[in-house]
């Protein structure tokens, strides 16, 4: 319009149409470029993201299965080792209950306390305390 009006203005207009185009594209040049490092940022910061929670995710089921695997472990060695001590002790017992019989039978044979007392091992004590 300007340019009809004012054919000398024509040149400097058409120049200002092209820069204004040129400044608009490149604005939006920018703009799309902008976007595409914002979107591989993203990507990244998902990656990053992910990697986190999964490293998070397998420790805690790491530890889950060492938990569950060590208290495995450690209730198969506290049986074995309790079974052990029962044995013991139950041997002990049973060898300390077979001398009291050993002794009773002694006493009423007429054995003398000392005799018991030296095939038994027991104390003069107890198998006095059996005597009576």
């Amino acid at each position: 319009m300007l340019a009809l009006k004012f054919p000398e203005l024509k040149k400097p207009v058409s120049c200002a149409k092209k820069m204004s185009l040129w400044e608009e594209w490149k604005y939006i040049r920018f703009h799309r470029n902008l976007q595409k490092v914002d979107e591989r940022m993203l990507h990244e910061q998902i990656k990053i993201d992910g990697h986190s929670e999964g490293l998070a995710e397998g420790r805690t089921q790491g530890r889950h299965e060492g938990l569950t695997e060590g208290h495995e472990k450690g209730l198969a060695e506290g049986l074995e080792e309790g079974r052990t001590q029962g044995r013991h002790e139950g041997l002990t017992e049973g060898m300390a209950i077979e001398k009291i019989e050993v002794a009773k039978n002694a006493l009423a044979k007429g054995l003398s306390i000392e005799m018991i007392h030296e095939i038994t091992g027991l104390d003069i004590e107890t198998i006095r305390c059996l005597n009576s």
